[in-house]
């Protein structure tokens, strides 16, 4: 009989590889197996859960998956004089983006596969790619579904956008795919953010209900109660860790401000079950001229939902698995009755309008669609419970804005690091998001920092990006210094410490000793580090090593403009003036608003004897910003 369960059970988990979207191979973390594996048992509501939006949150590009009109015209966006375009091209699609010069032919045109989507579509789609050294990067075009256009991705809208070299963090990845075969890292938020070529695709069962290998091994060698205690079964859970299960990833006040990690614990080390201050205690942000209750962005289910007066007045009843099965979607002709029996399971009490309780859809009341403000091209359910309905300033349209945070509280003070701990959190989350360029949160940081002394290398990396930003250099040298007696060769520190005390003596000779050993102790994970002892080098004149390291650089991350900026100058002092050329061209295609970039190439245009080409540039500069 046993067999007999073994035999079935691989048969119907290699089915469901065979047959499911994206089924490519992928490597996964210890303790884990492939989701397919769940399919064995649980085949019903393995194949429904591939309908739902988080099983379609990460994907490569196939035919069978487009919902966009890749036969679009490309999208022009006036503030940064760009055109955008994807089109599909055989089984992938590539993205294409370039300006029109004043002959009227494309000029900085830079062209892209797209390596993986992310987003199931249900509301919008946004567009990546990976560099050779497996950094993943966003394009600026999105598709959004209600409107079924094309338009710029979120946090885009504007001239001096991020172009193609929005980096995608491992942060970003960790609410909208399954974890992948990445190691441990107790530095945390300055861990490497390199990913495998091969990803998962999609959230998976796992994420929800905990590494399922023991589970699998249990399914086929064990008894029921091995079964049963192999994995997490939710419902099983109390309230608070049933909902942080949901909140891991849905429960994000502001996205600016996510909240940091507690020191030590790596962006994979959530498991369910656990609390989730105990990993990561979630941070609320204030925000000027923008009450708390009038905040509404894209992942605000749960915030707006506990603020909600029938999410405090249950008692714990109320949760998001009231409404939502997590293993399917519900049709859209079930949805008015599916929402409202909902409702009835606390509110049995007449409706002022008999109709509206037996046949209405509460949803089209009290938890209106409202357009999003972090993601401007977006309607979506809110879900503050409301007594009385909104109206049409809910769906008014809104120009994208920079939030003005001027507060970092946490979302449940009662359950968070308590004192200065906890102010050293609520500031590390506002200094990591605002990169150190506010000098009074890196004073006060400093400041939190000699009075606890932390034990954890982290926090130290924190204060010592801050102070690079800040130009504190002998702050900065100091806080390297304590890095390197807590973690000796760490390739981050050698390198700040370079950066101090040439900043300090005028020396570079120091710098540069120790970027080649930060090189050594993995800092050629880092194309920045190749980069920065290029530009030390180039500095005391040794411009043909300079080039081998912006080479390097370029080939880990070849959309790192700056060093195409300084491969362009060191070929051209070297004699290559169409390698010049070729570099200042790159540099342009990476980033075309950059006007001071312009000079270099038309003089090299120049120098070869392409005039036709430099007076090209030259008049097409002149129409930046025009």
């Amino acid at each position: 009989m046993r067999s007999t369960i073994r035999l079935l059970f691989a048969s119907v988990a290699a089915l469901a590889a065979l047959t499911l979207r994206g089924a490519g191979a992928h490597a996964v973390p210890a303790g884990y197996v492939d989701d397919t594996a769940c399919a064995g048992c649980h085949a019903r509501r393995f194949a429904s859960y591939q309908h739902v939006g988080m099983a379609r949150s990460l994907f490569r590009p196939r035919v069978q998956d487009d919902i966009e009109d890749f036969a679009a015209p490309p999208f022009y966006h006036a503030p940064s004089q760009e055109y955008l375009e994807l089109r599909r091209q055989g089984d992938g699609v590539l993205f294409r983006r370039y300006q029109l010069a004043p002959d009227g032919a494309p000029i900085n045109v830079f062209e892209h596969a797209v390596d993986w989507i992310l987003g199931s579509g249900d509301h919008a789609r946004t567009y990546l790619y990976r560099t050779p050294g497996g950094e993943l990067y966003q394009l600026p075009l999105a598709w959004y579904s209600a409107t079924r256009e094309w338009a710029m991705a979120p946090g885009y809208d504007r001239r001096d956008h991020d172009g193609v070299t929005r980096r995608v963090r491992q942060e970003c990845l960790f609410c909208h795919n399954a974890y992948a075969d990445i190691p441990a890292e107790k530095l945390s938020y300055w861990r490497s953010q390199s990913v495998p070529a091969q990803l998962p695709e999609g959230i998976g069962c796992q994420r929800c209900h905990g590494p399922g290998a023991k589970h699998v091994d249990a399914a086929i060698n064990g008894t029921s109660e091995e079964i049963r205690a192999s994995i997490v079964n939710p419902s099983r859970l109390d309230a608070r860790r049933k909902m942080d299960i949901c909140y891991e990833c849905h429960m994000l006040p502001a996205v600016a401000l996510p909240a940091p990690r507690l020191f030590g614990r790596d962006i994979q080390s959530f498991r369910p079950g656990e609390l989730l201050v105990d990993y990561a205690p979630a941070i609320d942000v204030t925000e000027a001229k923008l009450p708390r209750g009038e905040r509404f962005e894209i992942d605000h289910h749960p915030y707006r939902l506990e603020q909600s007066l029938c999410f405090r007045a249950s008692q714990g009843r109320l949760s998001c698995l009231t409404c939502h099965d997590p293993h399917e979607s519900v049709p859209p002709a079930e949805r008015v009755a599916h929402y409202r029996n909902a409702c009835l399971g606390c509110h049995a009490q007449p409706h002022p309008s008999e109709a509206k309780l037996r046949d209405g859809d509460c949803t089209s009341c009290h938890m209106q669609k409202r357009r999003t403000q972090d993601v401007v091209h977006v309607v979506m359910t809110d879900h503050f419970i409301r007594r009385t309905p909104g109206g049409p300033e809910l769906l008014a349209p809104h120009e994208e804005r920079e939030p003005a945070v001027d507060g970092v509280e946490f979302r449940d003070p009662a359950h968070a690091p308590t004192g200065t701990l906890g102010e050293l959190y609520r500031v590390i989350a506002y200094v990591r998001a605002f990169g150190g360029a506010d000098a009074g949160a890196v004073q006060r940081l400093e400041q939190l920092m000699a009075e606890l002394e932390p034990s954890e290398v982290e926090p130290y990396l924190d204060l010592a990006a801050a102070q690079l930003r800040q130009r504190r250099y002998p702050q900065l040298e100091q806080t390297a210094s304590l890095v390197l007696q807590k973690s000796p060769g760490n390739a981050l520190a050698l390198e700040w410490l370079g950066f101090a005390r040439a900043a300090q003596s005028g020396n570079a000779e120091d710098a540069i000793r120790l970027l080649t050993e930060a090189l050594r102790h993995g800092g050629a994970d880092r194309p920045e580090t190749e980069f920065n002892l290029g530009v030390f080098l180039a500095g005391r004149g040794r411009t043909a090593e300079a080039i081998v390291h912006y080479e390097r650089a370029l080939a880990a991350r070849p959309n790192l403009v700056a060093a195409w900026n300084r491969l362009g100058e060191a070929r051209r002092e070297c004699g290559d003036i169409s390698g010049a050329v070729e570099a200042f061209r790159r540099a342009l295609e990476l980033d075309p608003l950059r006007a001071r970039a312009y000079p270099p190439l038309i003089d090299a245009l120049t120098a070869v004897g392409d005039i036709e080409e430099a007076a090209r540039y030259r008049e097409h500069v002149g129409t930046l910003g025009k």
